[in-house]
């Protein structure tokens, strides 16, 4: 596989994220902002071949994609922090299953907005 074809969905995860101030409002903005900066963080390591930084970036910037869930739901958090290390995880083995399978958790979960926990 073409080292392009490996790298793709840490593009698509960053062109997507935007999508979550929608989703879930703009109380959460910065913090989806936090997220964002580390992909980008990642993306650039990545570029410049440091895998190690990359791959920190990335488990920092999905450890924040929990945190946001958390805020919403218990069982969401608990859910993306799953799915967060399986998408860290994939592309740490270069498993492209993993991370498509992984991603495509987070893509479908960004698309539906949710509701705040009630106390």
């Amino acid at each position: 596989m073409a080292d392009d074809e490996r790298q793709w969905p840490l593009e698509r995860l960053i062109l997507g994220i935007d999508e979550l101030k929608v989703v879930l409002g703009p109380d959460v903005a910065p913090q989806v902002e936090h997220v964002k900066e580390w992909l980008v963080r990642a993306l650039l390591a990545r570029d410049r071949g440091d895998r190690p930084a990359s791959l920190q970036a990335m488990a920092s910037a999905m450890a924040e994609l929990a945190r946001l869930g958390d805020g919403l739901d218990s069982a969401e958090g608990a859910m993306m922090r799953a799915v967060s290390a399986a998408f860290v995880g994939g592309l740490a083995r270069e498993d492209r299953e993993a991370v498509e399978s992984s991603l495509s958790v987070i893509q479908s979960k960004a698309g539906k907005p949710k509701k705040p926990e009630l106390s």
